[in-house]
């Protein structure tokens, strides 16, 4: 894979309405957010557009350099500085309620200041298309996944999609939930504000914008990689909730709430994708809570109803390892016996 590199911008100053608008988080990202910045600033486009980044109150050097560089890119960078942090104030949803009412694009970029983007074409590419198909809501691409603390020469690029296509509702309602990098994202500003209630009831903002363009359009993907999402950054909302164990079986149960409400909203006209998706969060959730219930050798809670297949599942894998390891003469035999029948 060969890393693009990150190069010095000229300064300059957006002297027009923007046709984009990049709508960034930072929290205490002071060793990511110059090289985020810089990437979005080297945009290489036929048209003007503004970067809106909302720093969530860090505590580090964050908006320190955010005001260096709103400094020395009037117009272009504008900082929006919070005293408080609030990222789990559930009335509020950052980019939608605070960004967007400044911002003047008609479509809506989207990078958080620990990612970045890797290619100067990617605004253009994704404007050109979605000027030229005004069907389709939303336009996405491959990023690569950046494990921190490794080799970027190692980075994945995810989806693996082979060709440029499209997704529906229903794959993106099935697979939406980290199927693509947030950074890739480009959404018709028509397709993103003002969406029904029911999709407020937690704040997932990529897993929701996903399906709410969706249901406005056609998205479309592009293979081409464009963009770098970096996995393990402290403070990131992965280290937070999804790692934790007893959180991330909070957040499964109210995800399936939330996919209930949308589908209710909509009137099951979706109904068999929403029902495989929270069919799915179920699964997740029981199994997480068997292995902390495993981890805590609690053996009343092994003993409930909900874990007996899971128990049955761990029972029979472990026989067949005492097996392998003291019986694989007799393991040999079997399989001679079924072969040759």
């Amino acid at each position: 894979m060969t890393v693009n590199p990150i190069i010095n911008c000229p300064e300059g100053v957006l002297d027009m309405p923007a046709l984009v608008t990049v709508a960034c988080l930072a929290y205490n990202h002071e060793d990511y957010i110059a090289r985020a910045l810089e990437s979005m600033l080297c945009q290489q486009t036929d048209f003007p557009y503004e970067i809106l980044v909302h720093d969530d109150a860090s505590t580090d050097r964050t908006a320190e350099i955010l005001r260096d560089y709103e400094t020395r890119y009037p117009g272009k960078i504008r900082g929006y500085y919070e005293t408080e942090n609030q990222f789990y104030n559930p009335d509020v949803n950052i980019i939608r309620d605070l960004l967007i009412p400044i911002s003047s694009g008609e479509y809506i970029a989207f990078c958080e200041c620990d990612d970045s983007w890797t290619d100067p074409h990617k605004l253009q590419r994704q404007v050109d298309f979605l000027r030229s198909h005004p069907d389709y809501s939303m336009c996405v691409h491959a990023a690569y996944k950046h494990i921190v603390g490794t080799d970027e020469a190692e980075d994945e690029v995810y989806p693996p999609e082979p060709e440029d296509r499209d997704y529906d509702a229903e794959e993106i309602i099935r697979r939406g939930a980290g199927l693509f990098a947030t950074n890739s994202f480009m959404v018709r500003k028509s397709a993103y504000v003002d969406p029904p209630k029911c999709f407020s009831m937690l704040d997932v903002g990529d897993y929701t914008l996903l399906m709410y363009a969706a249901f406005n359009g056609m998205i479309r993907y592009l293979k081409q990689p464009m963009s770098r999402h970096n996995e393990g950054v402290k403070d990131s909302w992965t280290v937070r909730i999804w790692r934790d164990p007893a959180k991330h079986v909070t957040h499964q149960k109210e995800m399936i709430a939330l996919l209930e409400g949308i589908d209710r909203h909509y009137e099951g006209k979706y109904h068999a994708a929403f029902a495989d998706a929270e069919k799915e969060r179920a699964k997740d959730a029981l199994e997480t809570e068997y292995q902390i219930a495993l981890k805590a050798g609690d053996r009343a809670a092994l003993k409930q109803p909900r874990f007996r297949e899971l128990v049955k599942r761990d029972r029979k894998i472990a026989f067949h390892k005492m097996l392998n390891e003291h019986f694989s003469w007799l393991v040999k035999l079997k399989h001679t016996i079924i072969k040759d029948h």
